[in-house]
């Protein structure tokens, strides 16, 4: 399948197409979020534990209860730690898209047009300037989809099998080698054409309680049973950005969590594959990983000095235990990534799915509920902060934490057939055109709320709970934000 193209590169970053390279910056950060997404719902979090350990335990050689034991901890929390940790970065992700939406707001004096962006993200994607290429999936969990979110996140470029091993000096200003060296000529280009100060215009601003750093979903227990959170609470914040300096700021901001990069002059290893074409992971040693130095996000602290693992450095640490587990479950015929995510494949279209059924509808809906936060979240850039907040928390909150999850969650409970296989169903991450009916989307959304829950009862909670779709502010394409909750229709 080709690979799709989210923009045309400019050779060289000028005053004239400086929006254009922001709105590439904007479309980095965008187009992650739902690769990440489709691995974190693929994962099997709430298994019961006695049912794992009696699948296992009939797996292995009579006498073997202790080591069934071990094995059952061994997939449960493996599960829930790379699921806390991946959500951690999509709710970091989230926050960059902010920064960066707040940079080209700020500098350009025009909102982030996301929507548009969005209609243009489809997979397979790449990251286009990025050296080497390499294609970016909606996928499971496993070595291979990891190995993609290492590459995404890599500090510093990485040696490819299938290719010569190159000099890491870009051959133009945009033919960049990582997401933070195309950060880095942004910030060189800031610092010497736009100083500021900047003239105010509507951002995502830090007095708000627009983000938080963990959820629900980013906590996860360790094999003592002891909570867990992906992230530090104080390891990232809005940025306010109004000259050069807070716009370095937030920038910098995102290099650091996301390559935890700390200065120009730090030295990193080379991302190194092995002959499968597959990273050679960190050693494992009592179950814990053992890190280097450049892996952390040095940039921030919690009060006890604890350090803030980068992206790269949680998908380095699930990726080397799940080599660790792999091996150890290989040992004994078992297929350790089997155990704990669903049966999904890659890249599924929601054309795939038959049509009238709950299924297609489910699609149908989870990415109108996708298209839609993205709306919001451009609509944020056209408001006061009342509105922002408004829109924000009683709309974004809900729909990305609760809404999506439980679409994201409840897929796999269909199935549908791929080359004469059958698969268990995911959310597909395709843009939905709500410009193609008069009625606004949450007017929509509702409309397909009640087709589902009339195909599949499963659903009707959507119609009765007014806690969350009903409750959602009414977002118009021409960012309008309407007070009024519109009827349920009638079946």
């Amino acid at each position: 399948m080709a690979l799709s193209k989210l923009f045309e590169i400019p050779p060289h970053i000028t005053e004239d197409n400086f929006e254009e390279v922001m709105h590439q910056a904007i479309a980095l950060e965008l187009a992650t979020i739902p690769t990440y997404l489709s691995t974190y719902y693929s994962i099997k979090r709430a298994q019961d534990q006695d049912t794992v350990y009696a699948r296992v335990l009939s797996q292995l050689p009579a006498g073997s209860e202790a080591l069934a034991e071990q094995m059952t901890l061994d997939i449960l929390v493996y599960a829930n730690k790379s699921a806390a940790y991946i959500m951690s970065v999509v709710i970091e992700e989230m926050l960059h898209l902010a920064l960066s939406s707040n940079v080209k707001t700020a500098i350009c004096q025009k909102a982030p047009e996301l929507v548009k962006i969005a209609t243009k993200v489809k997979f397979p994607t790449q990251l286009d300037g990025h050296r080497p290429e390499f294609p970016i999936n909606i996928d499971k969990l496993s070595l291979e989809q990891l190995t993609v979110f290492l590459q995404i996140e890599s500090p510093n470029t990485f040696v490819d099998p299938g290719q010569p091993d190159e000099p890491d000096t870009p051959g133009t200003p945009l033919d960049y080698t990582t997401i933070g060296a195309f950060y880095d000529m942004i910030i060189a280009f800031v610092k010497k054409h736009y100083p500021g100060p900047y003239e105010p215009r509507p951002q995502l601003l830090p007095d708000q309680p627009f983000y938080g750093q963990n959820s629900i979903n980013t906590v996860y227990y360790d094999r003592n049973h002891k909570p867990q959170f992906g992230s530090e609470d104080d390891s990232g914040v809005l940025r306010h950005v109004v000259d050069a300096p807070t716009a370095v700021a937030a920038m910098e901001e995102i290099i650091h969590q996301g390559e935890g990069r700390v200065n120009d002059d730090e030295a990193y290893d080379k991302l190194e594959f092995d002959k499968n074409g597959l990273p050679v992971p960190l050693p494992v040693k009592n179950g814990k990983v053992q890190f280097k130095p450049g892996d952390y996000d040095d940039n921030t602290k919690d009060h006890k000095g604890k350090k803030e693992l980068s992206h790269f450095g949680k998908f380095m640490e699930i990726y080397s235990l799940g080599v660790h587990y792999q091996e150890k479950f290989k040992g004994y015929n078992m297929k350790f990534f089997d155990e704990l995510v669903y049966n999904q494949t890659v890249n599924p279209k929601q054309s795939e799915y038959p049509e009238d059924t709950a299924l297609s509808m489910a699609s149908k809906m989870g990415n109108a509920l996708f298209t839609y936060i993205i709306l919001m979240v451009e609509t944020c850039y056209y408001k006061d902060e009342d509105t922002q907040f408004k829109v924000f928390m009683y709309g974004i909150h809900k729909s990305m934490i609760w809404l999506l999850s439980e679409f994201g969650n409840g897929m796999n409970a269909y199935t549908f057939k791929r080359d004469d296989t059958v698969y268990e169903a995911s959310l597909t991450f395709e843009y939905y055109d709500f410009s193609k009916d008069s009625a606004s989307p949450k007017e929509q959304m509702i409309r397909m709320a009640n087709e589902l829950a009339q195909l599949d009862s499963n659903w009707e909670w959507l119609l009765t709970d007014k806690t969350y779709l009903l409750a959602l502010p009414d977002v118009g394409l021409d960012h309008s934000v309407k007070p009024n909750v519109p009827e349920v229709p009638a079946s």
